[in-house]
């Protein structure tokens, strides 16, 4: 019996092979980050993992991380912005929607081009976050 597609799941005969060189761009340490302040707070520090620039994928994935009492204000992306917080605690508000609490087990899925913010950190925050295209 032949195997079946599913989705985007796709079969082993559709595979590929990885060449050796590529292998930056597929395993990373992530203690090997580099952190860069934030663009529209520099308290808060960004750790680019995944990006079209560094990797030539269509997603940006990164780190942040938002120490206790700081905000990252009102802000739009034109892209998914998917947020899985680590560790902490804060908020976020999204127009139109309302509040919701930022936390270790909740996801965040903003629109795009909702407008958002981070705030009321009352612990370190960490999250994971990515964009569903390109932001860098």
């Amino acid at each position: 019996m032949g195997e079946e597609r599913r989705g985007g799941w796709g079969t082993v005969a559709e595979g590929s092979d990885i060449k050796g060189e590529e292998v930056g761009h597929i395993y990373k340490q992530l203690k090997n980050v580099k952190w860069e302040p934030h663009p529209i707070n520099e308290n808060v520090q960004l750790g680019f993992i995944l990006t079209k620039k560094g990797d030539g994928v269509e997603l940006t994935s990164l780190l942040a991380k938002v120490p206790k009492g700081e905000v990252i204000p009102e802000h739009t992306h034109q892209v998914h912005d998917i947020i899985l917080p680590l560790s902490g605690k804060g908020k976020i508000w999204i127009k139109g929607l309302g509040e919701f609490e930022l936390k270790r087990g909740v996801l965040v899925n903003v629109p795009p081009g909702a407008v958002h913010k981070v705030y009321d950190v009352t612990e370190d925050l960490e999250i994971y976050d990515v964009f569903s295209g390109p932001i860098l």
